[in-house]
């Protein structure tokens, strides 16, 4: 017996359908691995541009401890020297009053061989994290640039910012530098936590599953690459901090080398030295990044008062 015309219609219109749906399920797979793969490849390239500020940011930290050790084993050096062979450390000069007690000479005094120590260390190729510690410090007291198991958003004090410079020089914030897993780094307020793991969506079993898990991923990953972004101005503002203090730092040690004396015979001179050293120790005591990683603000105002008796 014929199968009647309308049966056919009915086989055919199913055919059809699931054609449709077969064609509309490879379509929205297709848009996952397109949306998942365009969002993957902007965030590492974010990441890759990141990396390389991190880079040039600890490069700068470098050059301004570097510029700071040559002061303290120089200019400082010398300022010690020199008052510890003179009858006292006081300089009257001009309506400056400026004295640089007991307590502050054995301070430097330690600093001083503190430097020496790190140079020492740099010559036999150690002491890797020392010079961006003394840049990003106010002076050279604490040095380690220590790696911490501790997430950096929940540390305060020293313990951040040795974090902070951890990820800077590529060291390790947990279980590796940034990007890895169990770690996070944060400048300023601005918390990044480890890499955005590659979408599972493609593993999904329905189509419509695997578009909603691959738009979700490209969510995240946006809000990832601003976090990143943020991160790079909060970089450019620490390397401007940086080649600021580092320029005030070799103009002031000009002028001390300028007018530095080898005694106090000349009682009009050794205060001027004393008065020119003394701002240029108050200059080595300023810190470029606050204790949560954030360049510190109005640094320009910080330095000129600091030199002020330079």
């Amino acid at each position: 017996m014929p199968v009647p015309l309308i049966l056919w219609g009915a086989a055919a219109l199913l055919a059809t359908t699931g054609v449709v749906k077969g064609i509309g399920a490879m379509s929205d797979f297709e848009d996952a691995e397109r949306i998942g793969k365009s969002a993957r490849r902007r965030y590492e390239e974010a990441e890759e541009a990141i990396n390389a500020d991190r880079d040039k940011t600890n490069t700068a930290f470098e050059k301004l401890g570097r510029v700071k050790l040559s002061i303290f084993n120089n200019q400082i050096k010398h300022l010690v020297d020199v008052i510890k062979r003179s009858k006292n450390a006081k300089s009257v000069l001009k309506g400056f009053n400026v004295q640089i007690t007991l307590d502050e000479l054995k301070q430097m005094e330690r600093l001083v061989l503190k430097s020496l120590e790190i140079e020492k260390g740099l010559g036999l190729g150690a002491a890797s994290g020392a010079l961006a510690a003394m840049g990003a410090y106010s002076g050279v007291g604490t040095l380690a640039a220590a790696s911490t198991g501790t997430m950096i958003s929940g540390l305060s004090g020293a313990a951040a910012t040795n974090a902070t410079l951890a990820w800077l020089g590529g060291g390790a914030l947990s279980a590796g530098g940034f990007g890895m897993a169990g770690g996070a780094i944060a400048l300023g307020g601005i918390v990044l936590g480890p890499a955005l793991a590659i979408g599972g969506f493609m593993m999904a079993s329905k189509a419509e599953e695997a578009l909603t898990q691959a738009r979700a991923y490209e969510a995240k990953a946006d809000t990832a690459i601003a976090e990143l972004k943020k991160v790079t101005l909060a970089l450019s503002a620490l390397r401007a901090n940086a080649k600021e203090l580092s320029s005030a730092l070799s103009r002031v040690a000009k002028r001390f080398d300028a007018v530095k004396v080898d005694d106090d015979s000349d009682p009009e001179a050794f205060a001027t030295m004393v008065m020119v050293g003394k701002g240029l120790k108050n200059l080595l005591d300023i810190a470029i990044m606050e204790e949560d990683g954030a360049a510190v603000a109005n640094l320009k105002a910080k330095i000129s008062g600091s030199a002020e008796l330079s």
